[in-house]
């Protein structure tokens, strides 16, 4: 027999002892919580549920991180890169006679290889472990920083190419195609630091590798390598591996540039190594 009050409803002694649903009592809501209004506006349910902080704010978390990171950007070593290249380009205008397109295109190459240098400095970082704990991820901060620098150096690189005569300047599409792969490459070594590395500032470690890579590709013979000139019968096929290399490298720098996943620990060890007690 169900008792006065039950959640069903109550007895009414008008009905013969059985129970009368309660008109007055909240719905029915067996097996579920209860009820609990999802918060409007009026016009349907609110735009914001379901949605995160960091999702609504991005924009306005880049926009307050531009400022610190422009002041934390290499600024010396990447004004010392490209003074050397310029003065590199300018040279060329010192003999009485004008050099030709060969020279041009050796000097047009140490000048990448210069620019090349100073980015590997770009993510450089002596905050880093304080940075780390940034709403944003390593991808949003050094994407800030190559876009801060991306514009710098194509006005850069415009110059060194306005400063070599006319018939010094080499084909400039596949010598453009060199210095972008050659800056790619750069970025990509310090971005592979950053990810295997603790250390705050890996630009020293990523030129040493680029001046490494630089010194094997001179020595590799034309035929197989990426130093030809527009005169052999290889230049073509050597962009087509400039190309890959550029492909390559762009990759290598988005696999590398997100934080690594967090290394499972065995049970019953610290994280020195040693055993717990």
């Amino acid at each position: 027999m169900r008792r006065v009050g039950d959640a069903t409803g109550s007895e009414d002694p008008a009905s013969g002892g059985r129970p009368t649903p309660d008109r007055h009592g909240p719905p029915a809501t067996a097996g579920r919580g209860p009820y609990r209004p999802v918060p409007s506006d009026g016009h349907g349910p609110s735009p914001d549920v379901g949605r995160g902080p960091t999702t609504r704010r991005p924009r306005a978390l880049l926009r307050s991180l531009a400022p610190p990171v422009w002041r934390s950007l290499p600024w010396v070593a990447l004004a010392a890169a490209g003074g050397l290249g310029l003065l590199f380009a300018a040279s060329t205008r010192l003999p009485d006679r004008t050099p030709g397109a060969e020279v041009g295109l050796t000097v047009l190459r140490v000048t990448a290889l210069s620019g090349g240098v100073g980015l590997a400095f770009l993510l450089d970082d002596p905050a880093r472990h304080t940075t780390a704990a940034s709403p944003l991820g390593r991808p949003y901060r050094a994407g800030l920083r190559l876009a801060m620098a991306t514009p710098l150096l194509a006005l850069w690189w415009a110059a060194v190419l306005l400063l070599l005569p006319g018939p010094t300047r080499p084909p400039l599409g596949p010598v453009t195609l060199e210095a972008l792969a050659t800056a790619t490459l750069a970025i990509a070594l310090a971005t592979a630091t950053v990810r295997f590395t603790d250390g705050a500032e890996v630009g020293r470690g990523a030129a040493i590798w680029l001046g490494a890579v630089a010194a094997v590709a001179v020595l590799v013979p034309a035929r197989w390598g990426l130093l030809t000139l527009p005169a052999d019968r290889w230049w073509e096929e050597t962009h087509v591996r400039w190309a890959v290399l550029l492909a390559v490298t762009l990759a290598s720098t988005a696999l590398c540039v997100p934080e690594p996943l967090r290394r499972r620990q065995v049970p019953g060890l610290s994280p020195s190594g040693g055993v717990r007690g």
